[in-house]
């Protein structure tokens, strides 16, 4: 198939789609901080800071020029960032499809099916990265076309720099490298001619790839987000090489049957992604697309491919319901070229005898019904649930307390709403990166302090817990208790949906902290399916469980747990903890009846065996 170039009109086209995707998403923008990372993101660009591993340079520098614009709350104009890159996403699809297979209404229609796709969508109303990120692979892909077009240089090198800076952005660029490289070498019917052009494009590559030099600088001012303090060298590359993250390669097996089966996940996540129409286009896009032009073809297939194959490896990811969340993000490379494959789909089947007018009625079809199936999944207008948790618990707590969070959502909300919007000031969030924040050791003798820095590991918390507990006198909450073998005079009292550590002497006042709780909703259909919401609500519905068995209220803790199970799902993270609960409560037979239940999920994690062995040792079961 011979490729033409944009010409105007298409140009006018493409940027046309792209408006009317911006005003579809601009009504649903959240207008405060939402689930995921969005807290810690909408930080680090707001104070020109830091954000986890490997920092995200180009995507805090870029959200950092969205704040200054002067409507809407901060979380508002970097949700907005998302949007207005998921919607330049949308205008360079649809002029790559107009290049590929030359027909302007099916790459238009491949664009909006992109556009209101589930996963891309939700994605371009959060203060995300994935819309910057999709924004740079599809500009670097029409360069490399540009260059094949017309073998000029300068538009080799332009690749080149705007693959070393989409480093910056994320590190999908990387597994699209193989992808890449083939695609120029096949191209040059030659390559070994060009050794000297492959090796000033990769020394342009790595120019722009200095751009991670951000991260230091950025660290030597203390920005309120600062993960990882890369202001050392040594700190830089450990954070660049997201060296915290290293133990997920390896913290599970990897065996065939693993990965097929993460594999067979990842498809499933991309089955969800388009209605049927679109399913049905995009796999006879992929067989009439190999028919029609298999170099291409193959090189969109390979870069859908890779990234997901890719990811799945690397990550190694687990089965519950919280990885399987974080994965589904991972795919948007490959639902983007899956769009591509629904523009040619469409495209090759108007080209049969007859047919023009039924593909343009299926490419409306295809739009139309992804509009209608994601628009209230994905609508965050009225989202206020991690807003309302971090109020909730920020408010129930005294001055000058400290709070050790173990979860996103309890650690980055509160973050948002301390450093970007100024509440809150007088409680200092012990956990912000991941770690326990060295300076809670600051009053630490320095040789003891020595053994825990630069960056304290979970397995010194109790010793350092115990420290603090022992040697200052501020009130010290937890989101969830923690073991002190050293302490045993230190007591845990629930204080809502925290605790709040009690030394000898020290005592709570009678206060109902949840009816002082402050909720926009508690509906469970308010979720909207959105996994901090379902999170928060289970979160919420368990410690009520607590209570309850607490009061010695015996059946309305097991329904208020029963409900909590039916709000986030039955993975067996939950149904263990489920268990655990009602272990603590005296509820044993229930206990058994979840830990089994979650074994049965996942058999070979050792803390649900051993909490079957307890359970079967309490009730006599002999096997």
């Amino acid at each position: 198939m011979q490729e033409r170039g944009c010409t105007l009109k298409d140009i006018l086209v493409a940027l046309g789609c792209a408006v009317v995707v911006l005003l579809v998403y601009i009504p649903m923008l959240p207008s405060t901080v939402t689930g995921e990372d969005s807290g810690e993101l909408i930080t680090a660009a707001y104070s020109l800071g830091v954000a986890h591993p490997p920092g995200y340079p180009v995507w805090c520098m870029i959200g950092h020029l969205f704040t200054y614009i002067p409507w809407g709350s901060i979380a508002w104009r970097v949700a907005f960032m998302s949007a207005f890159f998921g919607a330049a996403t949308v205008f360079l699809l649809v002029l790559l499809g107009m290049q590929w297979f030359q027909n302007r209404w099916a790459a238009v229609a491949a664009g909006l099916t992109l556009a209101f796709s589930w996963e891309f969508w939700e994605q371009a109303l959060l203060a995300e990265i994935y819309t910057l990120n999709t924004f740079f692979i599809l500009l670097a892909i029409l360069v490399l076309w540009k260059w094949r077009a017309t073998r000029l240089d300068r538009w080799r090198y332009a690749f080149a720099l705007l693959f070393g800076v989409g480093l910056g952005v994320h590190n999908t660029m990387l597994l699209l490298a193989p992808a890449f490289i083939i695609f120029v070498l096949t191209v040059d019917a030659a390559p070994l001619k060009y050794w000297k052009t492959y090796i000033l494009m990769s020394a342009v590559a790595l120019l722009g790839a200095q751009v991670y030099w951000y991260l230091y600088f950025a660290s030597q001012a203390n920005p309120a987000m600062d993960w990882g303090d890369p202001d050392t060298l040594t700190n830089f590359f450990n954070l660049v090489q997201r060296k915290q993250y290293s133990f997920m390669f390896s913290q599970y097996p990897h065996t065939c049957s693993r990965f097929l089966r993460q594999m067979g996940i990842m498809g499933h996540f991309w089955t969800q992604q388009f209605t049927w129409v679109g399913l049905l286009l995009a796999l006879f896009g992929i067989l009439w697309g190999f028919r029609r032009d298999w170099r291409n073809s193959i090189f969109f297939l390979s870069l859908g491919v890779s990234v997901t194959a890719g990811f799945a490896f690397v990550q190694n990811f687990d089965f519950d319901n919280e990885w399987l969340w974080i994965m589904t993000v991972f795919g948007i490379p490959s639902y983007m070229m899956t769009a591509l494959f629904i523009g040619i789909g469409l495209d090759s089947l108007s080209r049969l005898p007859h047919a023009r007018i039924a593909a343009m009625g299926l490419a409306l079809l295809c739009v139309c019904a992804s509009l209608y199936s994601f628009h209230y999944r994905n609508d965050k207008s009225s989202y206020f649930w991690a807003e309302d948790y971090a109020k909730n618990i920020l408010r129930s707590m005294e001055e000058d307390s400290l709070f050790i969070p173990e979860s996103d959502h309890a650690s980055f909300a509160p973050i948002y709403l301390q450093s970007v919007e100024g509440r809150y000031p007088a409680i200092t969030i012990g956990r912000r990166c991941g770690y326990l924040d060295p300076t809670l050791l600051e009053e630490m003798p320095a040789e003891r302090r020595a053994r825990y820095l630069p960056f304290p590991r979970q397995k010194y918390e109790p010793e350092i817990f115990t420290w603090l507990l022992r040697n200052t006198n501020r009130p010290i909450y937890f989101q969830r208790p923690p073991r002190l073998p050293d302490a045993p005079e230190i007591r845990f009292e629930q204080t809502g949906m925290i605790y709040r550590a009690l030394r000898p002497g020290e005592s709570l006042p009678e206060r109902d902290y949840f009816a002082a709780y402050s909720w926009h909703t508690l509906a469970f259909e308010d979720t909207r399916q959105d996994q901090t919401a379902r999170l928060i609500l289970c979160e919420y519905t368990l410690a009520r469980a607590k209570m309850a068995f607490s009061a010695g209220e015996k059946e309305k803790g097991l329904k208020r747990v029963y409900e909590a199970l039916s709000y986030y799902g039955q993975d067996a993270i939950m149904l263990n903890n489920a268990g655990t609960i009602c272990a603590r409560a005296h509820c044993y037979e229930e206990a058994q009846q979840f830990f089994e239940a979650a074994h049965a999920l996942a058999p070979d994690k050792e803390v649900i065996q051993n909490n079957v062995r307890r359970i079967h040792k309490k009730l006599g079961i002999v096997f």
